[in-house]
């Protein structure tokens, strides 16, 4: 039995019609797609995000590429590292504006950098604990393909965030030099407007939409198989998602 969580994202068209949101938001036919999915989620409720994963892939895809193509290792990297804030951004949006961190499960620590880390296990739900989520799913795509991916992985690299929170060793990425990337936290203060377009479009719930975008990371990890080592993609999913479920972005 596979350790981590796997299911196939069918292929998905559109992304790059040009009309702003709003706009596919009011067409019939986008309307009658929203209808078709309430009623399937009542039969099948992960139908939503699969789909908004594969869609958002197409998205994302067609958002990163250039005049070369697009470097898989910043695809993987930029969605993992919006994924990981919505690890946390959803948990503060919904809360009443006089919560405490208490009272949402949380824990903050100010780092030397000014900024607020967070610890507790609603983002940690969202973000490897629960059977959908981000690094579940990137993990049951990269074991899927080959790679000996373990739990220990996991547990290792988040004892190695808790311990540099606040100093500048935080961002600093154990990868190696030819398939680096940028801030996790860059990543996701850039892409975050953009990537939550489609998740609109297709009304994913907040709590549910850093699982939407794992679903895009699976079907990222299994179209560039041929391209990236299925064990450094799992590995850049890992070191961005964890660190940017840690800090407050706003």
């Amino acid at each position: 039995m596979a350790l981590f969580g796997r299911k196939k994202v069918a292929p998905a068209g559109g992304g790059g019609s040009g009309e702003g949101i709003e706009d596919q938001k009011n067409q019939p036919g986008h309307q009658a797609v929203l209808r078709h999915l309430l009623e399937e989620e009542k039969k099948d409720p992960g139908i939503r995000e699969r789909l908004a994963g594969a869609i958002l892939f197409d998205f994302a895809y067609e958002l990163m590429k250039d005049e070369r193509g697009v470097r898989i290792e910043n695809l993987l990297a930029m969605l993992a590292s919006v994924a990981g804030q919505q690890c946390i951004a959803p948990i503060f949006n919904a809360a009443p504006p006089d919560a405490t961190l208490e009272q949402l499960g949380l824990m903050g620590v100010k780092g030397n950098d000014g900024r607020l880390y967070l610890f507790g296990d609603p983002p940690n739900r969202l973000l490897v604990e629960s059977p959908d989520s981000v690094i579940s799913l990137a993990f049951g795509a990269a074991q899927s393909l080959g790679a000996p991916v373990t739990m220990e992985m996991i547990h290792e690299e988040m004892r190695k965030v808790a311990g540099s929170v606040g100093g500048p060793e935080f961002e600093q990425l154990d990868l190696p030099p030819e398939h680096m990337v940028d801030r996790p936290t860059e990543w996701a203060r850039v892409f975050i407007p953009k990537i939550m377009e489609p998740l609109d479009l297709y009304e994913v719930p907040p709590m549910r939409r850093a699982t939407a975008i794992g679903y895009a990371i699976q079907k990222a990890m299994d179209v560039s198989k041929g391209t990236i080592d299925p064990m450094l993609a799992a590995r850049i999913v890992l070191q961005c998602a964890t660190r940017t479920a840690k800090v407050y972005m706003g």
